[in-house]
């Protein structure tokens, strides 16, 4: 099963004694901080056993589920690579695409996923930063989120050592992860993600992209697209002072009336109620 996420940053905390989500991957990456609790994670079909504080990062080809045996509390921060980029369209040699790569690919080759104590133990502070945050914000993530997160990311990488990129089938993102990352990449240029674009970038045909990419990810690539298309004007709308106008050209729509009609169909509200719905609801948080 594939949990698609649209929200560039999204954070759970929560005790649980059942883990409450079948086997399943994503299309995010994923830190998950164990604060207390026994179980049995299993990652890609290897099972090995946590107790106490423990770190994991997930990249979105893995597929993971938890048997908890006794009351966990998990901290969860799950993000899309362009939140990272501060909103700026980056290449696939963007320096934080490279980080997080490179960091799935170290957790990925390790055989001891656990962390060092005093890397663990910074981790966890900056962590618990980011839960008191999104708790004092009524669970909505800000930029001080973002701005953690990549200290966090920069903690973890520097703690481990690099590994050999090799053999590529092992520690190199699978197609449609790296389909998922061009598309977050470009996701302001229109024009970069038709379907013909797309299937040249990546050296399939045109109907072949399609079946492959709507078998993984349970929908079309263009209604993926539009998808965090939406969410990434909502975010835009809820955090920023820049004019409706400005919204939409950032996100490739030079024409007011193409934006007006792209919100409306998705949504049923103009873009100028879309923009109150959500900062009313912001504010009665």
């Amino acid at each position: 099963m594939k949990l698609v996420q649209f929200e560039p940053l999204f954070m759970r905390h929560f005790s649980t004694s059942m883990w409450p989500f079948p086997s399943h991957n994503h299309n995010h990456y994923e830190l998950m901080f164990l604060r207390h609790g026994t179980g049995v994670h299993e990652l890609n079909g290897q099972k090995s056993r946590y107790a106490g504080e423990t770190v994991y990062f997930l990249a979105p080809e893995d597929t993971h589920d938890f048997f908890i045996e006794e009351e966990t509390q998990f901290s969860v921060i799950k993000f899309l690579p362009g939140v990272l980029n501060g909103g700026v369209n980056a290449s696939s040699n963007d320096y934080w695409d490279h980080l997080i790569k490179n960091l799935a690919r170290k957790w990925t080759a390790r055989t001891d996923r656990s962390c060092k104590p005093a890397q663990l133990l910074r981790a966890k502070g900056i962590i618990d930063i980011m839960v008191g945050a999104w708790l004092d914000e009524q669970q909505r993530v800000t930029e001080v989120h973002t701005h953690l997160l990549r200290s966090l990311l920069l903690l973890l990488d520097e703690g481990m050592q690099d590994v050999d990129e090799q053999p590529s089938q092992l520690y190199g993102a699978n197609k449609i992860t790296a389909m998922q990352n061009f598309i977050h990449a470009n996701i302001r240029y229109p024009e970069r993600l038709t379907v013909k674009n797309v299937s040249s970038e990546f050296g399939m045909s045109a109907s072949s992209l399609k079946r492959f990419f709507t078998l993984q990810m349970g929908m079309a690539l263009s209604d993926y697209v539009a998808a965090l298309r939406l969410e990434m004007i909502k975010e835009k709308m809820r955090h920023s002072d820049a004019t409706l106008t400005e919204i939409g050209g950032e996100f490739g729509f030079v024409d007011p009336s193409h934006f007006t009609t792209f919100i409306k169909k998705r949504t049923g509200v103009s873009p100028s109620s879309l923009r109150k719905q959500l900062t009313q609801t912001a504010f009665n948080q």
